[in-house]
């Protein structure tokens, strides 16, 4: 015998539909992360300590004098990690200075991407550039950076985060401008995109080259190879906080026909060899 629902009544419908389209899929909540030191750990360079501690003291009053001062200790971090390359606490401290050159270099609106960025330091001026790109889409000029450590994330959707551990600094990088071709390409009309941020040195001169995640696993800096680190929940969830997809539910229930032409499905990262297509049904 078949059992049947009763049928709501639509104040009843319409009560449901508003209340659910009121819960945040997704929260993102920008923060000042917490620099711990490891004391007594062997690998650890005081040098670094104080280069970050510094920097730190100096990120909301001189951003281009603490910049100069994460430079040191990210160099200092990196000589360390050829000397420890197993060592937690030496990684830890390089991701979380290449991490706060991004932070000084959006707090202060640089730009080392178009050209060379001459940094005053203690022992001499830095110049920080990029490492250069073929593909056009990987122009880090057309993008802001955040650090995924930055973030505190939650909401319906965002129930755990997806972290994998290694050296580099995750970084959420969020398109300065709309996507004229979106549609065509299935995305979105804005970019977010989750990238994994390496600084390498030659002398003074640092330069900063941008992974994939989704596409490369490892990363080598000087004469070792080490796991890359990468932060797979945070853009997504920057991504859904931003575009608010649960707002929209609402007013295309009630009257679909007038956003017919704005519905979409959307990918929300690269077509790899490897890796599949995930679909967001947006607009």
């Amino acid at each position: 015998m078949r059992r049947h629902l009763p049928a709501l009544p639509l104040s009843a419908l319409l009560l449901c539909t508003t209340l659910s389209s009121c819960v945040r899929i997704a929260e993102v909540r920008e923060r000042t992360p917490t620099y711990r030191s490891a004391p007594n750990v062997p690998g650890v360079s005081t040098e670094v300590e104080r280069g970050i501690a510094a920097g730190l003291r100096l990120s909301k009053r001189e951003p281009m004098a603490a910049l100069g001062n994460y430079l040191c200790a990210a160099k200092a971090a990196s000589i360390q990690l050829q000397l420890h390359p197993g060592n937690k606490a030496v990684r830890d401290d390089y991701n979380f200075a290449v991490a706060r050159i991004f932070t000084s270099i959006r707090d202060a609106k640089l730009d080392p991407w178009t050209k060379p960025l001459t940094v005053p330091a203690a022992g001499g001026d830095f110049v920080l550039t990029r490492r250069p790109d073929a593909r056009k889409a990987w122009n880090p000029a057309l993008y802001d950076f955040t650090p995924a450590d930055q973030f505190d994330v939650g909401g319906s959707f965002v129930k755990e985060r997806s972290i994998k551990e290694g050296v580099g600094a995750p970084l959420v990088a969020v398109g300065r401008k709309e996507n004229t071709d979106s549609r065509e390409n299935f995305g979105l009309p804005r970019t977010y995109y989750g990238v994994t941020a390496v600084a390498r040195f030659s002398g003074k001169t640092c330069e900063l080259a941008f992974e994939d995640p989704l596409a490369t696993e490892d990363v080598r800096i000087g004469t070792h190879t080490f796991p890359m680190s990468a932060d797979f929940t945070v853009p997504v969830a920057v991504m859904l906080a931003s575009t608010k997809p649960e707002k929209m539910g609402l007013a295309r229930l009630l009257n679909p026909e007038k956003y017919a032409d704005t519905a979409r499905i959307s990918r929300l990262q690269p077509m790899t060899q490897t890796r599949p297509w995930c679909w967001s049904s947006t607009g």
